[in-house]
């Protein structure tokens, strides 16, 4: 059995076909990872979610940015640039649809390999068992009653730069942080503002690359969310998979494996959008 990492979709369904088509993905004997962003900004958003719902145990995904905001236009939510929600929303199926992403994780962990998924970082502070822990209270949210109103709550707020004390501040950092990160300082205060490009302040730097990574002592860590800075397959710790597939770019995924960042060169795979 192999296992495949697939880096920020986007509703490409078409490039994801044909990467999988090209390491010959079979579901009875294989598992597909998304590192989360399966849908919005891609025309095709609709088909992805049928597909990767339909391919059952051999699929795990983690829910991204793109993927909350479908869930808050699911629950009245405004609308942003360049969304390409609706087929999804008028979808016959949409109800199924919606509850299957809702019910996916943030953070998805396999022990035997030592890998852990996350769409785009984890709190330097955080060790893997706080992270989860994080993880598992937005999810019980999200399976919950009252998940429309916090993912409105989510689309209304201003994300803490900090960790926060209150305990529905907190549900609302940890979503930032493991479905938005990028830079941060070695305390934990989070940028959010800087996309693309250097930061001002000389403290600020991607997530993995502090001196103290609680987490890093635990697993191994995949993630997208971050094209700008594109494939990320020489860090320690750490690799990166969004490589702007939406914006013309390639779409990639990782076989991996336990053993995946002692090699020189991790099993990369991809095709142009």
């Amino acid at each position: 059995m192999a296992i495949y990492v697939v880096g920020d979709i986007q509703g490409c369904y078409t490039p994801l076909r044909r990467l999988l088509d090209k390491v010959k993905f079979n579901p009875k004997n294989d598992v597909l990872w998304c590192v989360g962003d399966l849908v919005n900004r891609g025309s095709d958003s609709l088909k992805t979610l049928r597909f990767l719902k339909a391919l059952g145990d051999a699929c795990v995904c983690v829910l991204g940015n793109h993927d909350f905001h479908l869930l808050e236009k699911a629950a009245g939510g405004r609308d942003y640039p360049r969304d390409t929600l609706t087929q999804v929303l008028d979808a016959p199926d949409a109800d199924e649809l919606l509850a299957w992403v809702r019910t996916r994780p943030l953070l998805h962990h396999d022990k035997k390999k030592n890998w852990c998924m996350v769409h785009a970082g984890l709190h330097p502070y955080w060790t893997l068992s706080e992270a989860k822990q994080r993880a598992k209270a937005v999810e019980a949210v999200l399976r919950g009653k009252h998940w429309q109103s916090f993912c409105q709550q989510l689309q209304q707020a201003r994300f803490p730069e900090l960790q926060p004390q209150s305990k529905q501040d907190n549900l609302i950092f940890t979503v930032a942080v493991l479905t938005r990160s990028r830079y941060c300082t070695q305390k934990g205060r989070f940028n959010w503002a800087v996309r693309s490009g250097e930061p001002d302040d000389v403290n600020d730097k991607p997530w993995f690359q502090h001196k103290h990574l609680a987490w890093a002592k635990d697993c191994k860590v995949v993630y997208g969310h971050w094209a700008a800075m594109g494939l990320v397959n020489h860090e320690k710790h750490v690799v990166g998979l969004d490589t702007g597939c939406v914006w013309g770019g390639e779409m990639s995924l990782l076989k991996l494996t336990r053993h995946t960042l002692v090699c020189d060169q991790p099993q990369i795979f991809q095709v142009q959008a």
